[in-house]
């Protein structure tokens, strides 16, 4: 009797655990579309978060157009042309727009006029304010009050992985659009062509394969939280789905100065380098893992400029940087991005490897001059 009393026991449990797993396997998917509705609707939130920000910028050049008249007289009138879009975003209340320097430059800036349409589809003329000396920045500034402007969030050890998206006037036509995908790498170099074929250098970029297509420069490159967290910039037309955006927090200096003094303002170190990644160990067979070699690249001039704050302090060609006040110099943290942490005047401690030592050196950084 007690046999067969601990059997049906034995059975009643095991029906009860197969009913228990049988609801939580039916309950799956329903956590899954969960899920998916949860990051739908927060992609949604961080778009109409940013949205009305981004703006569409259309730069026209005068120049003049040599005519003839019916009495064969030659004379010139004046005439614009376009010559270039891309995409900015606000970056406060009274008018400052943050885009790239290549979307933004022309031979004569004081020449140009800049159409700027934002979202709601009112249009403004802008301002040229300045260059970006050191990265591929530019500010230009629109003449109005309480104007929408985005929340900047921080590049700083941005996971690989997380979730961004890029808005921007794609092939200057399609204004608005925007691209989702993930940061897929961080750290990045590379050399950077615009339309005109002029180079520049790009380091510590974010590496995304959310779509950033012609027009897309000078864009937001976004969270989940609806923050800035880059400024889209270059694509590698060699593979698909391979953007660059400059991390926001090499950006805020220059923000914070325009908004401070009205110009751009950059502390200079004012030397050339190289930031060491495991293929420069082997090609160079340095002795460091980390740092920032100092170096002359081709036709760059000397790898520490004369007169300069990083002369002054006797760093040397071959040197390796490897902390800023405390602060190690590595792929996530560029020599660059170091410095232009501080100010003209500021005093920083730099710690340096040299033939087999380690030295501490102590430079005053002064002005960055474009």
């Amino acid at each position: 009797m007690k046999t067969r009393l601990l059997m049906a026991l034995m059975i009643i449990i095991a029906l009860a655990s197969a009913v228990y797993l049988g609801s939580q396997i039916e309950t799956q998917p329903v956590t899954a579309d969960n899920l998916s509705a949860e990051d739908q609707e927060l992609t949604i939130r961080a778009i109409a978060k940013t949205m009305p920000a981004v703006v569409s910028i259309v730069i026209y050049e005068q120049y003049e157009r040599p005519v003839v008249n019916a009495q064969g007289v030659r004379s010139s009138v004046s005439a614009k042309a376009v010559r270039g879009n891309g995409t900015g975003f606000l970056v406060s209340a009274d008018g400052y727009i943050l885009t790239n320097k290549h979307v933004a430059m022309v031979a004569n800036t004081k020449n140009a006029e800049y159409k700027i349409k934002m979202a709601s589809g009112k249009e403004y003329y802008g301002q040229f304010i300045g260059a970006d000396p050191v990265n591929d920045l530019a500010i230009l500034k629109i003449f109005d009050k309480n104007l929408p402007f985005v929340s900047l969030g921080t590049s700083s050890g941005v996971p690989i992985g997380t979730t961004v998206m890029a808005i921007g006037n794609v092939l200057g036509k399609y204004s608005n659009s925007v691209t989702k995908g993930i940061v897929a790498g961080r750290g990045r170099s590379l050399q950077a062509f615009d339309s005109n074929g002029a180079v520049e250098s790009l380091e510590n970029m974010i590496q995304t394969d959310a779509q950033i297509n012609e027009g897309n420069s000078g864009g937001p490159l976004i969270n989940l939280r609806g923050e800035v967290i880059g400024i889209n910039v270059a694509m590698d037309n060699a593979g698909q789905s391979i953007g660059f955006a400059i991390p926001v927090d090499d950006a805020r200096p220059v923000i914070e100065s325009v908004k401070k003094s009205g110009r751009i303002i950059r502390a200079r170190l004012g030397l050339r380098y190289i930031m060491i990644t495991p293929a420069l160990v082997i090609e160079k067979n340095l002795k460091q893992e980390n740092g920032a070699l100092v170096s002359a690249t081709k036709d760059s001039g000397p790898a520490v400029s004369f007169g300069t704050p990083a002369r002054k302090a006797g760093i040397m060609e071959g040197d390796i940087i490897t902390e800023i006040n405390g602060k190690k110099v590595d792929l996530d943290n560029s020599l660059m991005t170091l410095v232009q942490r501080f100010s003209p005047g500021d005093k920083i401690k730099i710690k340096l490897w040299r033939a087999g030592k380690i030295i501490e050196k102590e430079a005053t950084l002064d002005e960055f001059k474009s």
